[in-house]
């Protein structure tokens, strides 16, 4: 069977989101055990921020997303610049 150029571009953004999902999951895991965040009026233990990222759920996507956010800033030296308007 012959792979097309669309299911390689599939399947090379499937792994990037898994290598990506795997990433946050590191993240999380390496802080304390009594991390939690709140988003909303909902708080969300670092057991919960886990399991939405591994089942993907609308809150591990956000997890995820901002995770993403962050580290792209911070490659980009923004969080190191708001710091240093004064």
């Amino acid at each position: 069977m012959k792979t097309t150029k669309k299911q390689t571009n599939q399947s090379i953004d499937r792994k990037t989101q898994e290598d990506i999902k795997k990433l946050v999951i590191s993240r999380i895991k390496a802080t304390s055990d009594d991390f939690a965040i709140s988003i909303g009026s909902k708080d969300c233990t670092k057991k919960q921020m886990l399991e939405s990222v591994e089942i993907e759920n609308e809150l591990g996507q956000e997890i995820i997303e901002t995770q993403m956010e962050y580290l792209r800033d911070m490659a980009k030296g923004a969080i190191y610049q708001q710091g240093n308007d004064s």
